[in-house]
């Protein structure tokens, strides 16, 4: 058992990532941290999940790096489609980071490969900080 303290969370995140090794591994570190995880394998099938319970989504972590639809085109698409949704974009590629000018729903930009309890801190950190901005 982990040493530190879980917190508990209301909050719902959606992870977009075609490698299901990457989409298991941050489920269940997530989901010991207390959040509920929705997973998408594509940019497609995040925005048919978007479209379904945005009401419910707090956070969109996805991928740069997808074949098909990539994170960038996955969040112009969300700025139309659900456009106070923050988004955090995860790249291993510094010209990535370059690309997101622009894109007022990217709240931050988080380096792969990821640490996890440092991703954790860094979701609570957004997703504070979102919350704050509606009241």
């Amino acid at each position: 058992m982990e040493a530190e303290t879980l917190q508990t969370s209301q909050d719902t995140l959606l992870f977009v990532d075609d490698e299901p090794l990457m989409t298991n591994l941050f489920e269940t570190f997530m989901g010991k941290r207390g959040f509920h995880v929705l997973t998408a394998a594509s940019g497609a099938e995040a925005l048919q999940i978007v479209e379904r319970e945005k009401d419910n989504i707090q956070l969109i972590l996805t991928d740069m790096s997808m074949p098909g639809m990539d994170g960038l085109t996955l969040a112009r698409e969300l700025a139309i489609l659900a456009p106070a949704m923050p988004i955090m974009l995860a790249t291993g590629h510094d010209a990535d980071i370059e690309s997101t000018a622009g894109l007022s729903n990217i709240v931050s930009v988080v380096r792969k490969p990821y640490q996890n309890r440092v991703l954790a801190e860094q979701i609570r950190e957004v997703l504070d900080a979102h919350k704050r901005g509606r009241q």
